[in-house]
């Protein structure tokens, strides 16, 4: 040992050796005096040795960082211990650079100090990866802070699972309506940990929940709904929806619930429902009992007539009594058919025109037929003012038009447009007199039918037609 490690470092082999080691190096007395550097090291520094000797080494060190080394490395000379550090040495370029520095103490074979050899390996390129990474990491640290805390902001609750579907994140809102918070729950265990219930109130399969269809099955659930019982007792009904997250690349990273408390809404709804199950069973009743009362002031009226001896006020209240039985069969209607404050007018037109013709014609000598039958809803108010004008129509036509002809028909039809609504009357009779005009006509059943009109804002006009008469209803739809 004491000729390897000479002065002059005569060991021709370990120089060799030395000078080709890919990193600085040095060699120093037993005192600490630094007297032979590496080849490695004369590159990096671009010094010779003569710069190096006698403390030149100082020189390639951060003069604001050398006194923290030597001070940290006298408790290791004293002991004669290895010593670790970081440091930063000059390059011939004049940048400075982090080096890892070992020194380690060589003993000759009878345990005395000889020499210390340190090394030095090139950490910046390692020390700037890390910087960079952990300019990286804190970026994302912040962004998964910003995301966390925008999250238990919200006031939907927010369930985020990984790919496997274990739990990784409950916002507060999620927390606030299941009252318990647990995170790493596998989906297995979702209805027992967050005690989780169906809409029936029975104990809910964890294949049926909506995250556990998002992780297992791939599957977007829209609107689902379930039962959640609180620590506290208090039971919430929670409506929700789930879906898979899928990363860039498609690989699926995990899901996502979100999920509110529908109970509030879910119970007004409910009552809402009772509420108008009411309504519709008054309206029934409210239908049922205008009908009948119509028909008794119908009796009325014809009982009234059938005493009367002048056969023109006989005619007169047999025409009154058929105007209010016109209301009562729209009552009719609107109690058969449920519907209380609209009614389908191609419908009711059809079932109102063939009564009306069996009442008026004897046995089967008029014939109705319906062409065009549109599908429409109208407001009560507005069918009771059509009702009566159709009517009006088709009783003229009944008891003027035809006078012991065959083959008499009457032809109906009911059309529309997005702002029009259409309906024609057609005979095959006798026609109108000459020179008819409906303005001008002195009849109470047309001077009814030209007020109505008024109010639904509509209007009258004869169709030109070979034989009988033909009326065109037309008014705003």
């Amino acid at each position: 040992m004491a000729d390897i490690f000479s002065d002059q470092i005569s060991n021709d082999e370990l120089q060799i050796l030395a000078d080709n080691l890919p990193i600085p190096c040095w060699i120093a007395s037993a005192n600490g005096g630094i007297f032979w550097f590496n080849r490695r090291w004369h590159e990096y520094c671009g010094s010779t040795a003569a710069e190096m000797a006698g403390g030149g080494w100082k020189s390639v060190h951060d003069p604001e960082d050398l006194p923290r080394i030597l001070a940290s490395w006298e408790p290791a000379f004293a002991a004669k211990l290895p010593f670790e550090t970081t440091m930063r040495l000059k390059g011939r370029d004049g940048v400075f650079r982090s080096f890892l520095t070992r020194l380690e103490p060589a003993f000759d074979a009878a345990g005395q100090l000889i020499r210390w050899i340190g090394v030095h390996t090139d950490i910046s390129a390692q020390l700037e990866a890390e910087t960079k990474l952990k300019a990286v990491y804190e970026v994302e640290r912040q962004r998964i802070s910003y995301r966390e805390a925008t999250l238990a902001q919200l006031a939907e609750g927010i369930i985020i699972t990984n790919a496997d579907g274990r739990i990784l994140f409950v916002n507060q809102a999620a927390n606030d309506l299941h009252g318990v918070l647990k995170l790493d729950v596998a989906p297995e265990e979702y209805a027992q940990s967050y005690s989780l219930f169906t809409e029936d109130g029975e104990p809910h399969p964890f294949t049926t929940l909506p995250l556990t269809r998002a992780v297992v099955n791939d599957e977007t659930v829209i609107g689902a709904r379930w039962r959640i019982r609180r620590p506290d007792g208090h039971e919430v009904l929670a409506i929700g929806n789930a879906q898979p997250v899928y990363a860039a690349g498609g690989e699926k990273v995990g899901a996502v619930l979100t999920i509110k408390d529908d109970t509030a809404r879910h119970a007004a709804e409910k009552a809402l429902a009772e509420a108008l199950a009411v309504k519709d069973a008054l309206l029934v009743e409210v239908n049922h009992r205008v009908k009948n009362s119509l028909q008794i002031v119908t009796s009325l009226l014809m009982m009234q007539a059938q005493r009367s001896q002048s056969p023109e006020l006989q005619e007169k209240l047999k025409q009154a009594c058929a105007r209010v039985d016109v209301v009562a069969r729209l009552h009719q209607h609107l109690y058969a058919a449920g519907n209380h404050n609209r009614v389908n007018l191609g419908s009711y037109l059809r079932d109102f025109a063939q009564e009306t013709v069996r009442a008026f014609s004897d046995g089967d000598s008029v014939e109705i037929t319906f062409n065009e039958l549109a599908n429409i809803d109208i407001e009560m108010d507005r069918a009771v003012s059509l009702a009566l004008i159709v009517g009006e129509l088709l009783t003229n036509a009944l008891k003027y038009a035809f006078t012991g002809t065959s083959g008499n028909c009457i032809e109906l039809t009911i059309s529309s447009t997005e702002t029009e609504i259409s309906i024609s009357i057609s005979d095959n009779g006798v026609g109108v007199p000459t020179g008819f005009e409906i303005a001008a006509s002195l009849g109470f059943g047309m001077k009814i039918v030209t007020g109505l009109l008024k109010q639904l804002s509509g209007e009258l006009t004869i169709i030109p037609q070979e034989r009988g008469t033909g009326f065109m209803i037309r008014f705003p739809r």
